[in-house]
């Protein structure tokens, strides 16, 4: 069931199994208060529901969601997987994680089960089905949500015994896999599927402490995604046989070692646990779109998000002042949304987050933010019926990340700077948001007829259905970039060894001419594009030999000086741009624009740049309103395509937009 939220909602997480019974009535008046409409529950309270094996107790979740009910309180109900109470772990000690170390995780921590384990997954589908059958048919649940901010790998021996089971299933035979990774290489063939290791490198990480190979590496990143959707399936499947309401999970993370693009499929919708401050509007931002992207045409979900401040420790302290808590709520909306949930509503009197932020503390006093929550929820209630009937239109350009392209660069970085997530966001994303393009970000299973520009940057293993169905995209007209690095490595994260880039040729209308690096050499290679500029590179260049393609680009400087660093292929109705090489971001915003223009699309806004600008669609993809938001705690003045009138303040808008530090604006009536 996808989702199809009939108003906008803003809420907390609340653990009413922390708090005295004659509490709870109270705490649910006071979200009233605020005009909260929606409450995340349960899903640490495994051992409240289930205080030792097989006896169950779910009388006292039902009184909590009489309450929410009864006050018009939606609820998103958790499976409490990621806490496993004590009489499990040590009756089935299989069940707790294993770290790389080799010594198993303890009791008194969360998401420390080895979610590999046979019977920790039986366990969790019970506890599963039980929760469905029990409240699934309750009028107050909303919504489920499937463990918490789940991640993780186990290197137990049996583990390791799946991984073997895995590996042969792949590759039919031991002399297959040799073969497929190149294994004579270093004398690394094996005999036995039981020979192979279960590295210890982090995958998603640039720091990789053992120098495994390559292919071996992918291949277990691999098997832990499997095992990760065959967990979240099982507990799908339970939940779906007993109770109708859509079934998401909170996404945590940042192309790491979770490839969730394969995950959201089992799903009915995306949500995220957004936690990042408003100095860094683009660690947000990007999050949004890629959320919005994984499911076309219907809202996501934050299911997490700071009310005031964090506090999980040093990495993840930030600090929203009023204005913030307003940038990050509205934000989240205008960009796809439909509802905000903050972590959490009343403050932890005991355990490990007793400093985080909350609506309430832990004596019940109202924490910095009630003016502002209560402000919000008016907003959503008065401004709710026109952002869901009409939502972000189809972003012109589609962006397309790769967690397996995550994985590559963590094991084979390009220099000791070279990471995915950076990369993708300050060279590729920032500039298009700067540029005013519109963009989704999107996976390599994306419906790409939904977009005019395509690009995939970054990205060494490409799938060959991925690119027969770009090439069928780009004859019915669409523009498609590809590069740098992209298609260098097969699906095996090896060379290939019969073409450069593997059969990309045909697409690209050219072979490779030369491969080179600028590595500690850069200021002495320029590569100039027509009619663009000039740009520095650094790391990877490809120099090219066109064959029905031509140059738009070429290296002055360095081995392939003269040799042409971008090629333009014109394919049945589209066309196909091939960059060589690292450009500067200033040079690919003017790139895409161009590119951008002769699809017909122009930038949404002239002006100051940092500024967020989302344009809201009708139900025939016209764009009737335009949502935007100051990225920074200083004033900004842009243009805009079209005045109208600001829904928010009811205030008249000129084309000519002066937004005050971190303001958001949804300007509709456009004219």
């Amino acid at each position: 069931m996808p989702f199809n939220d009939r108003r906008l909602m803003l809420g907390a997480s609340w653990y009413p199994e922390m708090w005295p019974e004659d509490q709870w009535p109270l705490d649910v008046a006071r979200m009233r208060e605020l005009g909260f409409n929606v409450v995340r529950l349960f899903e640490f309270a495994w051992k409240r529901f289930e205080p030792s094996e097989g006896r169950f107790d779910f009388d006292w979740a039902r009184r909590v969601l009489d309450l929410c009910h009864d006050a018009g309180i939606a609820a998103v109900v958790g499976t409490p997987t990621a806490a496993p109470p004590a009489w499990l772990t040590s009756a089935y000690p299989q069940t707790l994680q294993v770290g790389p170390d080799g010594r198993p995780h303890t009791h008194g921590q969360r998401k420390h089960y080895n979610h590999c384990s046979p019977k920790y997954r039986e366990l969790c589908v019970r506890i599963a089905s039980r929760m469905a059958q029990a409240l699934g048919g309750h009028p107050a649940v909303h919504a489920w949500q499937i463990d918490n901010e789940m991640g993780g790998r186990d290197f137990s021996e049996a583990t390791r015994a799946l991984f073997h089971q895995w590996l042969e299933q792949r590759y039919g035979s031991v002399e297959s896999l040799n073969r497929a990774w190149g294994l004579d290489f270093w004398s690394q063939a094996y005999d036995a599927f039981a020979q192979i290791p279960m590295p210890t490198a982090s995958v998603g990480s640039i720091e990789v402490p053992e120098r495994h190979h390559p292919s071996l590496i992918i291949a277990l990143a691999r098997f832990f995604n499997d095992e990760w959707s065959a967990f979240i399936k099982a507990q799908f499947d339970a939940i779906r046989a007993f109770a109708p309401q859509p079934i998401t999970t909170n996404m945590a993370g940042w192309l790491g070692g979770m490839d969730w693009h394969q995950h959201n499929k089992l799903l009915d919708g995306v949500a995220y646990s957004l936690y990042a401050d408003i100095l860094h509007p683009y660690h947000n931002l990007i999050r949004m779109d890629w959320m919005r992207g994984e499911r076309p045409g219907q809202p996501y979900w934050v299911l997490e998000t700071a009310p005031n401040w964090s506090g999980g420790g040093k990495q993840w302290n930030i600090h929203h002042d009023e204005a913030g808590i307003r940038w990050i709520t509205w934000a989240s909306i205008l960009a796809g949304g439909s509802k905000v949930v903050y972590w959490q509503w009343r403050e932890h009197w005991a355990g490990q987050e007793t400093h985080h932020g909350t609506c309430v503390t832990a004596t019940g006093q109202w924490r910095p933010g009630r003016r502002e929550w209560k402000r919000l929820a008016d907003e959503f209630a008065r401004h709710g019926d026109f952002l869901l009937a009409h939502p972000p239109a189809a972003g012109d350009i589609g962006l397309v990340l790769s967690h397996p392209a995550a994985w590559s660069f963590s094991i084979d970085p390009l220099d000791e700077n070279m990471r995915y997530a950076d990369r993708i966001r300050e060279d590729y994303y920032i500039p298009l948001v700067r540029a005013g393009l519109w963009r989704d970000l999107i996976g390599e299973d994306a419906d790409f007829s939904r977009h005019k520009v395509i690009h995939l940057p970054l990205m060494p293993m490409v799938r060959p259905d991925t690119l027969e169905r770009l090439a069928a995209w780009v004859e019915t007209g669409g523009t498609l970039v590809l590069g740098p690095i992209t298609g260098t490595r097969t699906q095996e994260f090896t060379a290939p060894t019969d073409r450069t880039f593997g059969g990309l040729e045909d697409l690209i209308g050219a072979e490779s001419a030369l491969r080179f690096t600028v590595h500690w050499v850069e200021d002495r290679v320029r590569v100039d594009f027509e009619g663009i500029g000039s740009t520095r590179t650094r790391n990877w260049c490809e120099a090219f030999e066109p064959r029905s393609a031509r140059p738009i680009a070429t290296y002055r400087g360095g081995y392939g000086d003269g040799l042409p660093a971008a090629v333009r292929h014109e394919l049945g109705r589209g066309r196909v741009i091939m960059l060589g090489c690292q450009i500067d971001a200033s040079t690919y915003a003017r790139l895409m624009t161009s590119l951008c223009a002769e699809r017909g699309v122009l930038p949404l806004h002239e002006g100051d740049a940092e500024v967020l600008v989302v344009p809201r669609a009708d139900a025939s993809g016209a764009t009737v309103a335009y949502a935007v938001a100051n990225l920074l705690e200083k004033p900004q003045d842009f243009v805009l395509p079209q005045a109208g009138r600001d829904l928010l303040s009811g205030q008249a808008v000129a084309r000519q937009v002066s937004l005050e530090p971190l303001e958001v604006m949804l300007i509709t009536d456009l004219s």
